[in-house]
């Protein structure tokens, strides 16, 4: 185990979310090394979301299955957490929800690449997110 990191940026970061969908290997395993860097470098916890469709959503265990290989060979402190999407909810809103319900320092996201007028045609889920949290938030193109 680790000691506490010391310097002042440290305390700034203390609890990230980092929404999870199933995407690409490699982009996924990119969002994967950002969200064990933050936690590795800043002591972190660092809370995985995965906004499901429905109540056995299989992809949620697959998901938390490969998460919790990749972390816990980093041994980064961590946590899987599922939402379910509610009537008329969008996963963009389910973020945020768990943004205001619950206190994270930063949000880390993944793009799908789409930026200006084109996310907003495309409902970009990341730009939706950056507009509407109450905290810092990176987005990953």
């Amino acid at each position: 185990m680790r000691d506490e990191p010391f310097y002042e940026l440290a305390y700034k970061f203390r609890r990230i979310l980092v929404p999870i969908s199933l995407m690409n290997p490699a982009r996924l395993k990119e969002l994967l090394n950002v969200a064990a860097d933050f936690g590795e470098r800043y002591g972190a916890e660092i809370v995985f979301l995965y906004v499901a469709s429905s109540e056995n959503d299989p992809v949620a265990e697959q998901l938390q299955k490969t998460v919790e290989d990749y972390m816990g060979k980093k041994g980064i402190k961590h946590t899987f957490k599922v939402r379910r999407l509610g009537e008329g909810e969008t996963v963009a809103s389910e973020i945020v929800k768990e943004l205001s319900e619950n206190n994270y320092d930063m949000v880390i996201l993944m793009s799908r690449g789409y930026y200006g007028a084109s996310a907003l045609l495309y409902n970009s889920t990341s730009i939706a997110v950056a507009l509407a949290a109450n905290t810092s938030v990176l987005i990953l193109r």
